[in-house]
């Protein structure tokens, strides 16, 4: 079978770049498959594992003759990479990174590669909780959407290019202005998991409460993500984000004033109800409104574009109410506590970003 590149070059062996490592390998796509990280346990794996060929801890060593270069670093180190590796690129090469923020590293990419490289930022919406070289799965991309972010509009032969790449891994390819991308991804992306993180020591939930419970899984999955990675991603969209949460915080706000005048709950204690179903519920539905306002405002459907942290982090909001709302109004005081709670820290959270 004929390789449809003769060398690709994989920075960063985290979930993203292993699994794409992985499906190239697969999908027979690239006669070398070159695996650069900083972590030599990685690499030993990686090339134990027989998705890489050659590997190298220092970007610009076996870069030279590559057709494709992915970068899937965190974006902070992508300045350092970007020109590390800009006096090895062939003229023609495609480089593109895996941010989930577009306007940061488009502006850095442009800045320090070459020109006579095709630098195109992309975005594959196939994330998940789990992180490094073991994470990767061969099929993470398989009918996912990734997003290109183009400084210029890609001429066809150069669209067909990374058309190729992509789709040769099961994924399909849009495009749009890095603006744009951001500010989409900032509410359906980027803020639920904010909201995550704020919201899983307040349901605090145990196995046992898990067991059965598919919407509250889904709810708590993405609370399970690397802190580290997420305050880079948080840093790097700050002002839609901030401006997101501002919005999200109106929204819960105005739902807990109004259980203020609600009447006294019969029980002190909060229950497991309370806890883990009904609170899970209002957070997760005041994210649908939140994303649904921005939405109308931009004339964009951002919720077409989300993935799998936005679905799941709705779950409890999407669910069937039946023969629960009518209990909630005996809940009233406790979930107000609950959102009070919830609430100090989505703000303590927006401090520390601001």
């Amino acid at each position: 079978m004929n390789s449809l590149f003769k060398k690709i070059t994989i920075i960063g062996l985290g979930l993203i770049g292993s699994s794409i490592a992985r499906a190239v390998r697969e999908g027979q796509l690239a006669s070398v498959i070159v695996g650069v990280d900083s972590n030599e346990t990685a690499l030993v794996y990686a090339q134990k594992h027989g998705f890489v060929d050659q590997t190298s801890r220092d970007a610009t060593h076996l870069i030279a003759g590559s057709d494709v270069v992915i970068i899937a670093t965190p974006t902070p180190l992508l300045v350092d990479i970007c020109r590390r590796i800009a006096p090895h690129l062939s003229p023609g090469t495609l480089v593109m990174d895996t941010g989930s923020v577009k306007a940061a590293p488009l502006a850095v990419m442009t800045g320090q590669l070459p020109s006579h490289a095709l630098i195109v930022p992309a975005h594959p919406i196939a994330g998940s909780e789990q992180s490094g070289v073991t994470a990767g799965r061969a099929d993470l991309l398989l009918k996912k959407r990734v997003i290109i972010t183009p400084e210029v509009p890609l001429t066809h032969e150069q669209l067909t290019l990374v058309n190729r790449f992509w789709e040769a891994l099961g994924a399909r390819v849009e495009a749009m202005p890095a603006a744009m991308h951001d500010t989409i991804y900032g509410y359906v992306s980027h803020l639920p998991q904010l909201l995550a993180f704020a919201a899983a020591p307040v349901v605090a939930a145990d196995e046992g409460e898990l067991s059965g419970n598919e919407s509250l899984t889904r709810f708590l999955r993405i609370a399970n993500s690397s802190h580290d990675l997420w305050d880079d991603i948080f840093s790097l969209n700050r002002d839609v984000l901030l401006a997101a949460i501002d919005r999200y915080l109106d929204v819960v706000t105005h739902i807990r004033k109004e259980l203020s005048s609600a009447p006294a709950d019969t029980e002190s204690a909060i229950s497991s109800s309370a806890r883990i179903s009904f609170f899970p519920r209002i957070v997760s539905a005041c994210l649908i409104t939140t994303v649904m306002e921005a939405e109308k405002n931009a004339g964009v459907p951002f919720v077409r574009f989300s993935g799998s942290g936005f679905a799941d982090f709705t779950a409890p909001a999407t669910t069937d109410p039946e023969g629960e709302l009518e209990h909630i109004s005996s809940h009233y005081a406790q979930i107000g506590e609950l959102l009070d709670a919830f609430i100090t820290r989505l703000q303590a959270l927006r401090k520390t970003l601001e």
